[in-house]
């Protein structure tokens, strides 16, 4: 039997052997906390880490259980690829462009700026950069179909630029062929649907009608507009740079014979007083005849005894007007009875035209002024007089330099004596 000492030392001993194994156990505990601790710590680490490297790899957007917003990003080599104006546009926006993930895994890009409405989804990411760039294109190509304006409408507003740049005898003949010719047939299509075809085919039709100049001054109208449209749309593919026309020799006029001079006057002699608009287109004929005017040189011709006056047709707009001195010729003096000149000045180009040809079928109003230098050739005026009195600054006729021409002043005692030899 133990001793008392013996059994407290044990009961000691065994409470000193339970705090030992209390205070070991409260170590582990420690230890294992600390252990638990840095293996979830190294697992969060690890699930970022390579969820980083998944965003990177993949460029996809991150997901999350809500639809979660990040940016479709475009790299610069996909940038250059499309067109012009979508590249700055998307070079604003730092080649990003909103994007989303749905809770269902589907992805979503979505751009609304200047103009532009274009969404896309799509399960995988790489299609949806490939659709949505399509789409944007797509609506980029509508945009700008429907930016440009009508044919008629872009033509009037091309003219009214003309009409302040050019004389109003030019205006006129741009706005008749376009209205009578060109509107009606493309006015209603947009700059960028008349297409090159459909023009070329019209222009030959022209050419098939035997109107090789009237074509060939519609292309040059036309090429003239589109060449503006070009400039002011540059996405617009110019349809009149490939058109072409058969060549052709232009027929040129003559002047009248001495025999069918006396023709015209005699008509105008025979029709005198019948009718006011006779008598205005004859006394017409007849000033033409003998000063070598231009019929479009008429409305403005004065009379002061001794010359006719004019104002030179070929003086451009802006320009200071060149006017223009025609002695009276014994020609002119002989059949001045049968001119009312204030009349004579006012008669309407298409009367002129259309009493020529009561004389003369085919004939043309302009012969009437290869015929006044003809004769004023014939008669032996001096060639740099004649050229003066006809408003040339050049004729192949004349020899004398330019340097000649242009220190050169005769006198009107000159011009006029030189006219006297204007009869025959």
């Amino acid at each position: 039997m133990h001793s008392p000492v013996g059994v407290s030392g044990y009961i000691k001993g065994e409470r000193g052997k339970k705090g030992e194994n209390a205070a070991l156990s409260g170590t582990f505990k420690l230890i294992f906390i600390r252990l638990t601790q840095i293996v979830l710590k190294a697992a969060a680490e690890s699930i970022t880490l390579e969820t980083l490297k998944q965003v990177t790899n993949t460029n996809q957007c991150k997901n999350s259980d809500n639809a979660s917003r990040e940016k479709l990003k475009f790299s610069k080599a996909e940038i250059e690829k499309l067109p012009p104006a979508l590249q700055k546009l998307l070079e604003k926006c730092g080649r990003n462009v909103a994007c989303r993930t749905t809770e269902h895994g589907l992805y979503q890009a979505r751009f609304r700026r200047n103009g532009y409405n274009v969404e896309v989804a799509d399960k995988n990411f790489s299609a949806l950069k490939e659709k949505f760039l399509q789409k944007l294109i797509a609506a980029d190509n509508k945009k700008r179909q429907s930016d440009f304006p009508l044919f008629k409408d872009y033509a009037e507003d091309w003219l009214s630029v003309k009409r302040r740049v050019v004389k109003d005898s030019t205006y006129d003949g741009y706005a008749l062929q376009l209205r009578r010719k060109r509107i009606p047939e493309f006015g209603d299509l947009p700059l960028n649907k008349v297409q090159r075809s459909a023009v070329q085919n019209y222009l030959f039709s022209f050419s098939d009608a035997g109107k090789h100049r009237t074509a060939h001054k519609l292309k040059t109208l036309l090429s003239a507009i589109f060449a503006t449209a070009a400039e002011d749309f540059p996405t617009l593919l110019n349809p009149m740079r490939k058109i072409v026309l058969e060549r052709y020799s232009a027929k040129k006029g003559k002047a009248f014979t001495v025999q069918e001079e006396r023709k015209i006057i005699e008509f105008c002699l025979l029709r005198q007083g019948k009718s006011k608009f006779t008598d205005k287109a004859c006394g017409a004929i007849l000033l033409l005849l003998y000063t070598g005017m231009r019929i479009g040189e008429l409305s403005s011709a004065a009379f002061d005894g001794t010359h006719i006056t004019c104002v030179s047709e070929k003086t451009r707009k802006g320009k200071t007007d060149v006017l223009r001195k025609i002695p009276l010729s014994p020609m002119l003096k002989k059949v001045w009875y049968l001119i009312d000149f204030k009349s004579a000045i006012s008669a309407s180009a298409d009367n002129i035209r259309r009493t020529l040809k009561r004389i003369f079928q085919g004939r043309h109003p302009h012969e009437l002024r290869y015929t006044f230098i003809t004769r004023a050739k014939e008669c032996g005026c001096n060639a740099e007089a004649v050229m003066l009195w006809a408003g040339h600054c050049r004729d192949n006729d004349v020899n004398a330099s330019r340097v000649d021409r242009g220190y050169t002043t005769f006198s009107d005692e000159f011009l006029v004596n030189e006219m006297q030899k204007f009869a025959y």
